[in-house]
């Protein structure tokens, strides 16, 4: 199956998006966020943290999470109002109990040369009346 080519330039976004781009693991990263995006970051008055969890599980899942702080971990800025960080991760053990008891598996991160040679290619980021959503492609 072919891959879906997306949007690569600004004057392909809808009226109002907005894209940035940010280095991860040496690569780069395009960045785009809705309109609704751009309104909730400008009446923040902190930047906003979006983590990009790689979690290798019983299944591999992606997740992007807002934070508050990065808790250590290096940020790839995309502008003063924006940075990520991607954080691969693995679970400790695979049981169904566990995972009901906790809400999901216990973890621990990843650093190896092959994980430090991952990022993802382009993530969406936006504000809906619920909050941010986001998605990243690898």
């Amino acid at each position: 199956m072919k891959p879906i080519d997306f949007p690569t330039t600004q004057d392909r976004l809808a009226a109002g998006d907005r894209a940035g781009e940010a280095l991860i693991n040496g690569r780069p990263v395009r960045v785009e966020w809705t309109s609704r995006a751009e309104a909730a970051l400008r009446a923040r008055t902190q930047p906003l943290i979006i983590e990009l969890e790689l979690y290798f599980s019983c299944l591999v899942k992606k997740f992007v999470h807002v934070r508050e702080n990065a808790d250590g971990h290096a940020l790839a800025w995309v502008d003063p109002r924006l940075a990520l960080y991607f954080r691969p991760v693995t679970s400790t053990t695979c049981t169904p109990q566990t995972a009901e008891r906790r809400g999901r598996q216990p973890e621990v991160e990843i650093d190896t040369p092959a994980t430090r040679r991952i990022a993802p290619k382009r993530v969406r980021l936006d504000f809906r009346g619920d909050g941010w959503h986001g998605s990243y492609w690898l």
